[in-house]
């Protein structure tokens, strides 16, 4: 079977190719569906597309060695996300970067999806500057969070799962942190 003829088969086809028959070529099937989509997570986290490629290539380093450990319960893409999340989360704990630079393109409407509809009029009324603040003052994992949900569209539980945290303690994070934008939102406005 060549590289051509799999391209029709799922992500959990692929898996079981590569780890029952040993056609491990075929890794480059899924590093074909998912680098891009890596590689713009980097950095929309690290802001520094020099690291985000390196961050991107260990990443698939680590997919691969571990893909054993893939289970197949979610969908391969939520692996990928949650595995590109976590590198780069202990990439910047560990060069002790707890400050991102400016989300550059980040989208006044992407922001206005974290709040509510009480906040949308003062949203209106911002400059895409001061949001982006507001949301560059926010704690790494309160961002991480937030744009998973509602950048990335991925499930509370989905979430929980792919960071580690109970159901309960996910929907309590992502409760506070979309509180403390709309605060920071609030005291910019107010300033």
């Amino acid at each position: 079977m060549n590289l051509t003829e799999a391209k029709i088969y799922s992500d959990n086809e692929i898996i079981d190719l590569i780890l029952n028959k040993g056609k491990k070529q075929l890794f480059e099937l899924l590093y074909d569906r998912y680098s891009e989509k890596v590689y713009h997570k980097c950095i929309l986290i690290t802001k520094d597309k020099e690291i985000s490629k390196d961050l991107t290539h260990d990443i698939f380093i680590k997919i691969f060695l571990n893909l054993s450990k893939y289970k197949g319960t979610s969908p391969f893409s939520l692996w990928v996300h949650s595995i590109s999340y976590n590198h780069c989360i202990d990439f910047l704990k560990k060069k002790k970067r707890l400050h991102l630079e400016q989300y550059e393109d980040f989208k006044h409407d992407e922001i206005s999806e974290l709040l509510d509809e009480k906040q949308e009029k003062i949203l209106k009324e911002m400059q895409l500057t001061e949001l982006e603040n507001a949301f560059d003052q926010l704690k790494e994992e309160d961002r991480i969070i937030l744009l998973m949900r509602y950048k990335d569209n991925i499930s509370v539980k989905d979430i929980a799962e792919s960071l580690g945290f109970g159901l309960s303690a996910l929907k309590m994070r992502l409760k506070r942190a979309r509180g403390k934008l709309a605060d920071m939102i609030g005291d910019i406005r107010n300033d």
